[in-house]
């Protein structure tokens, strides 16, 4: 299946990269069964937060695009959403958004590039898509 991502800012894209780094290793000590269920989850996160790093150093608008099982995506989304489900009722507790405003526009095209390609692959994939677009913690996400 392919996914893409973008066109973003590269400026949101970098943003959105550090805070997510600086979560993942934050969620690894507070939290580490809750997010990451076993070090290869955690091992997903950051070779993904490297790709993206190395399309975020390049000119022009972010753009990443790459091609993944239907499977592995959807598991992917998954510990994702538990991370993001995580952070949204820190937010709550705190009364405070960690995430930088300007990375939002990069976050945003994340989600909706990968819900539009799962939504496209198969009647179950479009299904699960649909579900992680109506129940994504602290975002209402229309798939395009």
């Amino acid at each position: 299946m392919r996914v893409v991502v973008g066109p973003v800012s590269n400026k949101s894209a970098r943003s959105w990269l550090d805070y997510a780094r600086s979560v993942v290793d934050d969620l690894t000590s507070i939290a580490p069964d809750e997010c990451f269920s076993t070090p290869e989850v955690r091992d997903i996160f950051e070779a993904y937060l490297d790709e993206w790093g190395s399309a975020a150093r390049r000119r022009g608008p972010f753009v990443w695009e790459s091609e993944i099982p239907a499977e592995e995506v959807e598991y992917h989304m998954h510990a994702f959403h538990q991370v993001a489900g995580l952070l949204s009722q820190r937010e709550e507790q705190t009364g405070t958004s960690a995430a930088p405003e300007e990375s939002k526009e990069f976050y945003l095209a994340l989600l909706s590039g990968v819900l539009s390609a799962l939504e496209t692959e198969s009647d179950a994939s479009a299904e699960f898509a649909q579900h992680l677009g109506r129940f994504w913690p602290g975002q209402e996400l229309t798939i395009r």
